[in-house]
Order: structure tokens, then C-alpha cells, then sequence
């Protein structure tokens, strides 16, 4: 069965992206804003507020936002969708909870008024004041997405938006939600249903000083000066390994591979094949060949 795909952004969905990429300590080498950002959005907050909304975020790990933010009526500020969220009665809360299929905690309420509680720290102390042209940018790459839409290509569509995820139709699944995300690049984050999937897909809301390279282009030339990198895409041309293959074929840990995949994943060079709770890689063309093009364009001027 066919899924459809459906492109969302909202304020709140930056603002928690945005705080769960601070919090992710595991993926700060990752992100493309690094550890310099990490460190100079700590330093405007208490160490006690730190702490709380350290404690809050590994409460709520297996409670997704997305469901809730998607249900949400209105413009979805985060002030709007905040009160909105504080709102709904204990039974509200599991009604959506179960409609998603969400794994639903006995302290459901708690965890919304804890959630709620560090999502204002968090506005009040960085969001709020963020470059107004990241949310901007957003919105019109969201509009953008969507006007691409045209009923047939949804699958091929998310395989373009998160470069190179390429997500199989499933018996149950039956909608998937497209929203990019700027703090977290180049990640891709996706919350997984019985009937839904909630994607945040990079993008680079932003464009590049006057006469520096893009983002994108930056990505692909550091996927590519790498030998152990250069080394898996040979492995996956013409095949499709999945991460144990690949471990076992490249002979480095699996925290090493894993760390090479996602900057091949980022670059838009791999495919990543998912299908139910399977995953494999292999090599993605459309990269490599416009890398000449991108660079003779970013030469020229």
C-alpha cells in the first residue's frame, strides 16, 4: 500500500528541533553548527535551567511532540501551541496519544507540564531570538516542497528532501509528515507509527556568506577527502550492504561507521534503504554527478 506524503512546518517543530539538538550531546560533533554552537547557547543559561531541561528531555525520550504539534489548530507559535497544549484534559492528551499509536505512560499529563515547562525556558532564553529569517526560509522551503506534490511521486519526493532516504510503502503506514529543520542539520529524524511517519529533513534555510560555498557543497567535498569514506562508497557501488556488512567488511567500530554514514548521508551520496525495522545502504549517483556542475558553478560566481 502506498503512503502520501504531507509537508508541514511550524514554529514550535524549529524551537524543539532546535532544543533537542542541544540536549543530544551524542550527535554535537555531527550537526554543522557543532560544538562552538553547543557552547555559546549553554553560556546563556544557568547551570540549574541546563540541568532541569536535561532531566526533562530524557523523561520525555520516547514522547514525541510531533503527533501533538500536528493536531495542533491554529498558526502554531510557540507560544500559541503551548497554550494550547496546557489545555487539554488528561483524556485529550491519550486520545491523541492513541491515535498515533504512541506508547502511552500512565503520567502522561506530568510529562506534558514538564515538557511544557522547559519548552518556555527554552523560548524565552534562545528561540525567541533566533534570526527570524531561519523560520522564514523554512516556511518557503515547506511551500516550496509541497507545490512538488502532484500525487504520484511521493516516495521519490522524500527520497529528494532527506538526500537519499529512500522509505519503502508498508502494509500499515499510510502518511508520512515532511518538515525541515534547520538547527539539526545535516540530520534526519524521523518518529515512527504503525500509520505514520514524522520526518525533520535538513535544510539550509539560510544562504551562504557573499562568495562562500553552500552548505551542501561544503558537505560533499568533506564526504569525499575522507579515504575510509571514499572506501564505503566503493564498497556500495553496485550493491546494497547493510551496517553490519559494513562493519565487517571495512574492519573499524561500529560508532566509526557509524559517524563516516551519516556524513555520506548528509553529502546526499548514499542511499538508505528502510523497510519496516530493516536498513541498508547503498551507493546514491545523483551526487556525484552534479559535483562538477556545483563546483564549476561555485568558481564562476
Amino acid at each position: 500500500m502506498d503512503y502520501k506524503v504531507t509537508i508541514d512546518f511550524a514554529p514550535i517543530y524549529e524551537c524543539v528541533t532546535s532544543l533537542s539538538a542541544l540536549i543530544g550531546k551524542q550527535n554535537h560533533n555531527a550537526l554543522d553548527a557543532g560544538p562552538p554552537w553547543v557552547r555559546q547557547v549553554q553560556a546563556q543559561f544557568a547551570p540549574v535551567k541546563l540541568q532541569r531541561m536535561k532531566e526533562v528531555m530524557k523523561l520525555t525520550d520516547n514522547f514525541s511532540l510531533s503527533p501533538y504539534i500536528w493536531s495542533c489548530p491554529g498558526e502554531r507559535t510557540v507560544e500559541q501551541f503551548l497554550g494550547w497544549f496546557t489545555a487539554l484534559s488528561p483524556g485529550e492528551l491519550y486520545e491523541i496519544s492513541g491515535r498515533f499509536g504512541q506508547s502511552v505512560p500512565a503520567n502522561l499529563a506530568e510529562l506534558r507540564d514538564a515538557a511544557a515547562e522547559v519548552i518556555r525556558v527554552w523560548n524565552d532564553g534562545y528561540f525567541k531570538s533566533i534570526d527570524p529569517a531561519i523560520t522564514a526560509g523554512l516556511q518557503q522551503e515547506a511551500t516550496a516542497r509541497a507545490a512538488l506534490l502532484d500525487g504520484t511521486n511521493d516516495m521519490e519526493l522524500y527520497e529528494a528532501a532527506t538526500q537519499g532516504m529512500r522509505l519503502y510503502p508498508a502494509e500499515t503506514l499510510k502518511q508520512v509528515i515532511l518538515i525541515p529543520q534547520y538547527h539539526a542539520r545535516p540530520l534526519v529524524i524521523s518518529s515512527l507509527y504503525d500509520e505514520y511517519v514524522f520526518t525533520s529533513y535538513s535544510c539550509d534555510a539560510l544562504p551562504p556568506e557573499e562568495g562562500r560555498p553552500s552548505a551542501a557543497l561544503l558537505r560533499l567535498t568533506r564526504a569525499l577527502s575522507d579515504e575510509t569514506r571514499l572506501f564505503i562508497l566503493r564498497l556500495l557501488t553496485g550493491s546494497q550492504l547493510n551496517f553490519t556488512e559494513i562493519v565487517k567488511a571495512v574492519g573499524l567500530s561500529k560508532s566509526t561507521i557509524h559517524y563516516h554514514l551519516i556524513a555520506l548521508r548528509a553529502a546526499g551520496l548514499i542511499i538508505v534503504h528502510s523497510s519496516g525495522k530493516s536498513t541498508s545502504y547503498s551507493l546514491r549517483l545523483e551526487a556525484l554527478n552534479g559535483l562538477s556542475g556545483q563546483i564549476g558553478d561555485y568558481l564562476k560566481g
